[in-house]
């Protein structure tokens, strides 16, 4: 997986088999704005969702003083963003919809652009322009993502767009393609992710023109970088290696702000405070931690878990369990 932690928590066999496959359909071109929104199937790769989940087991998810936005749903949760307290949008990592998750009921509210529903979308931000949400998905099958402009619980009402990253750009990077994973976006469209396979760190023009490596990469050396969020000028970046590193900085550079000593996902600020989302594949129990005091949120995982999602309302989301959860 990121492939969704495909490479550093599940099984690479999963990345390479999704990315030759992914691969072997050719790049697309990127189709006019839309707004229509087809429903998608309802067999969302059962034999893949299988095998992943056999490769990361379930362990149970039991009440406790955590509200389950949404469960069961009919997607694989991926990440979020906060639509409003008690909502979230949420990424499917097989096609890349956007589903709108609360009281207990998922909706489908906006799919990609034709040609841009695929496997491996992990990463979504979103930024307010003129008081209208745009959203951006990014998948390492696509090589590429979507926007959806002002996003809405009736779908994309500004439109959407595809693209891909250049194809030059990713032939470059270490492994000879692009790893898209936590992500970014700026009002004008600018994005900035993460990519856990290449350890880098990149920004891309609007629509992926052009795409660059950033200076604050060799900060991860050594590390697995994978979520990223924004707070006024400064960029946070999780480590999803044992070691746990926050960092902090610019796309020119970063420093390690603190260490939480296990494997971290998904990261945002609640007010002025940091959480991360900690799977606990290095040990322990998966969580919800304030990054400065260390101190985990109530809630009701045991065991190991993937937190992809973590919006600014401490919405949260489990992918293997189908849960969509607060704090």
């Amino acid at each position: 997986m990121r492939a969704r932690k495909a490479i550093v928590g599940i099984s690479a066999a999963i990345l390479a088999l999704s990315f030759v496959l992914g691969a072997a359909q050719g790049a697309v071109a990127a189709p006019a704005a839309t707004t229509s929104h087809a429903s998608p199937s309802p067999e969302l790769s059962r034999i893949s969702a299988q095998f992943e989940r056999g490769a990361f087991p379930v362990q149970g998810i039991a009440a406790k003083s955590t509200k389950t936005l949404c469960s069961d749903l009919s997607i694989d949760a991926s990440s979020d963003w906060t639509y409003s307290k008690g909502y979230a949008y949420v990424e499917d990592w097989y096609t890349g919809d956007i589903t709108l998750c609360g009281n207990g009921v998922d909706v489908l509210v906006a799919t990609p652009p034709s040609g841009y529903s695929n496997d491996g979308y992990y990463g979504m931000a979103g930024v307010v322009v003129s008081g209208q949400l745009d959203l951006i998905l990014l998948s390492f099958d696509v090589q590429g993502g979507w926007y959806c402009f002002d996003a809405s619980a009736s779908g994309c009402l500004g439109g959407s767009a595809g693209f891909t990253f250049p194809s030059s750009f990713c032939a470059s990077e270490p492994n000879g393609y692009c790893n898209p994973d936590g992500v970014v976006v700026k009002s004008n469209l600018v994005f900035t992710y993460v990519d856990v396979v290449n350890i880098e760190l990149v920004t891309c023009s609007a629509y992926a023109s052009s795409c660059a490596n950033d200076p604050a990469s060799s900060a991860f050396a050594g590390y697995t970088p994978l979520g990223i969020t924004q707070k006024g000028t400064k960029l946070y970046v999780t480590d999803n290696s044992c070691t746990g590193n926050i960092w902090e900085g610019t796309t020119a550079k970063m420093h390690v702000l603190y260490t939480e000593g296990n494997s971290l996902e998904a990261i945002s600020f609640h007010g002025k405070v940091l959480y991360v989302g900690d799977d606990a594949i290095c040990g322990g129990n998966a969580g919800i931690l304030n990054a400065k005091t260390g101190v985990e949120l109530a809630t009701p995982l045991s065991g190991a878990y993937e937190i992809n999602g973590l919006d600014t309302d401490l919405q949260w989301t489990v992918p293997f369990a189908y849960e969509v959860l607060s704090s």
